[in-house]
């Protein structure tokens, strides 16, 4: 009977940690929508520097796999490409999907809201000024998560295996 105690205790203790592991890698979302915007912005930066296209080329461009886009990121800039192709008078902002801000928080939404507002509505150098605030913002958000993220890791893990250790010992004692 005790064996069978101890192997409950165990495995409720060794959940406990699981789940505290689970828990703290989910926070990585945001860090990886936000490394991926950032690749994005990086890549569509250089192609409004560099290249006198359309933007709907500009947009395939920073989809292509050669900018290394995060695939939902690059299945998004291909998709309002194809949609301003059809739809030549569309701007950038009324071709995104409803949720283009997935794995972002409102603070990450609203630093790149002006350069999706306002991307093929402009000259070129104000382009490429929004892009770039953009991606300063961008950065600074990215470091603040990375930091947070970190802190609650440690965080979630510690929890869990202190959780999980006190209900091994209450189911033992």
């Amino acid at each position: 009977m005790n064996m069978i105690r101890f192997a409950c205790a165990a495995m409720a203790g060794i959940g406990c940690a699981l789940v505290g592991a689970r828990l703290a890698r989910g926070l990585t979302l945001r860090e990886e929508t936000l490394d991926a915007w950032l690749r994005a912005l990086d890549a569509l930066a250089a192609a409004v520097s560099y290249v006198d296209d359309p933007l709907p080329d500009v947009l395939e461009r920073v989809g292509s796999n050669e900018t290394r886009a995060d695939a939902r990121l690059a299945d998004m800039f291909n998709e309002a490409a194809a949609r301003m192709r059809l739809e030549r008078a569309l701007p950038f902002a009324k071709t995104l999907p409803s949720g283009w801000a997935y794995g972002l928080d409102q603070s990450d939404a609203a630093a790149l809201s002006p350069l999706i507002r306002d991307l093929g509505g402009s000259a070129r150098a104000q382009q490429i000024a929004r892009i770039d605030s953009s991606r300063a913002a961008l950065r600074r958000q990215a470091e603040y998560a990375a930091d947070r993220t970190a802190r609650q890791k440690r965080l979630y893990r510690s929890l869990g295996s202190l959780g999980g250790l006190a209900l091994f010992l209450c189911l033992i004692g």
